[in-house]
């Protein structure tokens, strides 16, 4: 098996001393399994476990809990040597404290392939270890006030109404310790109501009710001596611990306990340590970016020998972080993953590890941004759980749209709930005057962009994969019901044209507005590119829909500088007071590619870039692709050494990005740190690919990334000084 360069191994994460808390944990995990763990000084481990589909009744996505081991003697003891290490290569973190009769080696890691987290140890004297779960779901508990925006669904429901989670069950199983979260409510058929929409309830999938998780802790040589806790039954030299999860809608309990007792039972140490370590090695040797001779931020805080490349180790983590959380049931959460810990640790409020800022829901044009970053990378076994969710929400927002509009199609809410609706709070509680159509969200209640940017997403997919189960399955239903959506939504002037009205220009401008140019250069770019498309993969229907569209299309929106040059304008129509910080111009580089270079468009979007009104190198604003897009590479060069400074002083681990606009870690900045680099190094569009376009010639980097049609293009740039 091929393996990544042995550079890689320099990059591991390596601390010579335990956290205090929680600010100072690693993130690790399989892809729907995670952990933040960390070693404190009185010689305890802990970690949070955390999954991708653990979503309680109010819609919120909840740790599993902590657990806590304690070992006895202290193996962290001031003055004894330490080292923890993210081994990346491998996917797992080792401890190691003390010399000769006081060595202590600790290893842990994720399974790859079942949900189960194992730690062995080995020790020169004999340890007692206590191994705790520790919960703060403890009794049911009504959501109120700033709580309660970790709902965004629920957020500033009325008095009224009562929004809660139940307490975590503990499970009387000799040998183990057993729990479970387990919703018999669900806040689903109360949105449904709420929003007019109980006519077609038949059509969404309550994704709440009745989901089961929660977790199964034993060892060998481990006796349960409480409900939470078990004890190592002697002092030895060696132990072992596993923690099995699992997260289902099961109608009895029984039934999600034996699918807990099997995974359990499947991921044995031994195989499961080869099968996790062959799993990550292929991982990383599928792509990789190695940047010599840039500069190390001045207020760097990371721990000697310090890696060569602060980008390099930028781009190495967020990869990381994506591959720990992004193989799980539902899409990455670009407010933090699953790897959040307490808010008062990131200057939010004191609650508890299941509190994050902007809740539950999927934020489109937040969340888009790590998938984006995955095609370079090759990293095409993520990509699964995004469409997913949006392929599987499409019949219920097929009947929204003929209920509330009597278009046919579909259009994705800006924030969508995991079945499909619009978060309660911007669609508004008070709904006095209003009909159930009115979103009364300003900030995107008539965005129409989402359609054309996730039907332009996959096919850059297909571009690379060639999937046509994929195309068929997913993308194409996606794409018929967002053409459908804008041929019968909208009305044509006298010229026969789509007049895309009422609409907005993303969230900056929200009055006036018509033919935005996010839209518009969407279904441009995905016309053309389904045209193109083999034509056995489209049917007659399809091919008249796409012609029925294409032809009615208005042009890309233009106006001029002072100078009298073409300059992309946002809209055709539009109110230039702005409420937001976005350049919807520069939409025509990305994440649509319209603006080729050699063509005008192109320099128009350059002029638009130059001139925009806001700039940014933190979150999710997308400067830095802009700028390597157009080439100017000082300019990317400056927004990503800028961008790799954005982990807090708060947190210990280099890739905790943020807050920024969103929480922490950023995963939105955290992409776009990556799509820069990429974006620098390798750009495709129909003038072709070219490699190392907005490269510095002052640094040198070697690189292996995928491209079109299942080219892997290696390449390497040597330092001109």
């Amino acid at each position: 098996m091929e393996e990544a360069p042995a550079v890689l191994d320099s990059y591991d994460v390596v601390w010579n001393s335990p956290s205090r808390d929680a600010s100072g944990s690693m993130p690790m995990g399989n892809g729907e399994m995670g952990l933040n763990l960390w070693a404190e000084p009185n010689g305890d481990l802990v970690f949070y476990i955390s999954r991708t589909d653990a979503w309680s009744e109010a819609s919120r996505l909840l740790k599993l809990g902590r657990i806590r081991l304690h070992v006895e003697p202290n193996p962290f003891a001031e003055g004894r040597a330490f080292e923890q290490r993210l081994a990346l290569r491998d996917g797992r973190v080792t401890l190691r404290s003390g010399t000769g009769a006081e060595r202590f080696e600790l290893e842990l890691f994720v399974d790859s392939d079942f949900d189960v987290v194992h730690v062995s140890a080995s020790s020169e004297q004999p340890v007692s270890v206590r191994a705790s779960l520790e919960c703060w779901r403890n009794e049911s508990r009504r959501l109120v006030g700033k709580e309660l925006e970790s709902s965004w669904t629920m957020r500033d429901a009325p008095e009224s109404i009562e929004v809660t989670e139940s307490a975590d069950i503990d499970v009387d199983q000799p040998g183990a310790v057993v729990w479970y979260h387990r919703n018999e409510h669900s806040v689903q058929p109360l949105t449904l109501a709420h929003q007019g929409l109980s006519s077609i309830a038949e059509l969404s999938y309550d994704p709440l009710m009745q989901r089961t998780f929660g977790g199964w802790m034993e060892g060998p040589d481990f006796a349960k001596v409480g409900p939470r806790e078990l004890q190592s039954v002697r002092p030895a030299r060696k132990f072992e611990l596993s923690i099995a999860t699992h997260a289902s809608q099961s109608a009895q309990v029984d039934t999600w306990i034996d699918s807990l007792r099997a995974t359990s039972e499947r991921s044995l140490l031994e195989d499961a340590r080869e099968r996790s370590r062959r799993w990550w090695h292929a991982f990383w040797a599928r792509s990789w970016i190695f940047v010599e001779g840039d500069p190390w931020p001045t207020a760097d805080r990371s721990e000697d020998p310090r890696p060569a490349s602060r980008i390099t180790q930028a781009y190495l983590l967020q990869r990381w972080i994506q591959a720990c959380g992004g193989r799980g049931s539902y899409p990455i959460k670009f407010n933090g993953s699953i790897f959040t810990v307490d808010p008062k640790f990131a200057g939010g409020p004191d609650f508890n590890p299941d509190w994050r800022r902007w809740g539950d829901a999927y934020w489109w044009q937040n969340t888009r941004l790590a998938y984006h970053a995955m095609l370079a990378n090759g990293d095409y076994d993520m990509f699964t759980p995004l469409f997913d969710l949006y392929r599987g929400v499409l019949p219920f927002l097929e009947a929204r749209a003929k209920l509330y509009h009597g278009a046919e199609g579909a259009i994705f809410p800006e924030t969508m709930t995991i079945f499909g609706t619009c978060s309660n709070g911007d669609y508004g509680w008070d709904r006095a005057g209003h009909v159930a159509s009115e979103v009364l969200c300003p900030w995107w209640q008539w965005a129409w962009n989402q359609g054309p940017e996730l039907v332009a997403l996959g096919l850059d997919y297909f571009d690379r994969t060639g999937d046509e189960r994929f195309l068929r399955g997913s993308l194409l239903p996606i794409a018929r019901a967002t053409l459908a959506w804008f041929d019968t939504r909208f009305e044509r002037d006298d010229a026969g044209r789509l007049v895309i009205s009422p609409t907005q220009s993303l969230e900056t401008y929200w009055h006036g507005v018509v033919n935005d140019l996010p839209s518009v250069v969407g279904l441009h770019e995905i016309g053309q590119r389904l045209e193109g498309l083999p034509a056995n993969l489209l049917t007659a229907q399809d091919r008249a829909l796409l012609l029925r569209v294409t032809q009615a299309l208005p042009p890309i929106p233009m106006g001029t500088t002072a100078a009298g040059a073409p300059i992309l304008a946002p809209a055709e129509k539009y109110d230039p007071g702005r409420n937001n910080c976005e350049t919807p111009e520069i939409y025509a580089l990305f994440p649509f590619r319209a603006a080729r270079r050699g063509t005008e468009l192109f320099e128009a979007a350059g002029r638009a870039f130059d001139g925009r009104h806001d700039r940014f190198t933190n979150g999710w604003p997308q400067d830095g692709q802009a700028a390597a897009l157009l080439g100017r590479t000082a300019e990317a060069r400056d927004n990503l050494l800028a961008k790799v400074q954005n982990s807090p002083a708060s947190f210990r681990f280099p890739a905790m990005w943020g807050p920024n606009f969103d929480w922490l870690p950023d995963q939105c900045h955290g992409s776009n740190v990556m799509l820069t680099l990429q974006c620098m190094l390798l750009q495709e569009d129909g003038a072709g690919q070219r490699t190392s376009p907005s490269w510095p010639a002052d640094w040198s980097v070697r690189f292996r990334l995928h491209g079109r049609d299942g080219a892997v293009v290696n390449g390497e740039h040597r330092a001109v000084r």
